[in-house]
């Protein structure tokens, strides 16, 4: 007998759980699931959106490494002109200091110069005189 009872009260409990109606906790699911949605057209031109900058984020990435590379490569030649323009400045510094020296020994050799002639000038005039 009590595996009797046991079938009429799951089938009672059958008969309540089937009297409910599902349609309003189901239109309630729906809802929800709309509200939480975006409607295809908004989703579809999102989806593109993302799909244009990705391929504009890839693009300009392969741009860069491009770049990168071609700066890479131009690296050594860098470091070559640099190391020229650093002995060129070094040989200007030389050069410098060398006419510099030269300028102060033009410069001393015009003062003697002008200092003998002015005493040849003193000679000749001495010479002149009777």
């Amino acid at each position: 007998m009590a595996p009797r009872r046991l079938v009429l009260a799951l089938l009672a409990l059958a008969a309540l759980a089937c009297s409910e109606d599902p349609v309003p906790k189901l239109e309630a699911e729906r809802q929800a699931l709309v509200e939480r949605t975006r409607p295809k057209a908004e989703f579809w031109s999102e989806v593109e959106r993302k799909g244009e900058l990705f391929k504009s984020k890839k693009a300009a990435d392969a741009e860069l490494a491009q770049l990168q590379a071609q700066a890479g490569a131009l690296e050594p030649e860098l470091q070559q002109l640099t190391a020229a323009v650093a002995q060129a400045h070094d040989a200007n510094v030389q050069t410098e200091a060398t006419l510099a020296r030269d300028r102060a020994e033009l410069a001393r050799l015009d003062g003697e110069v002008a200092q003998r002639e002015a005493e040849l000038a003193g000679f000749a005039k001495r010479r002149a005189e009777p």
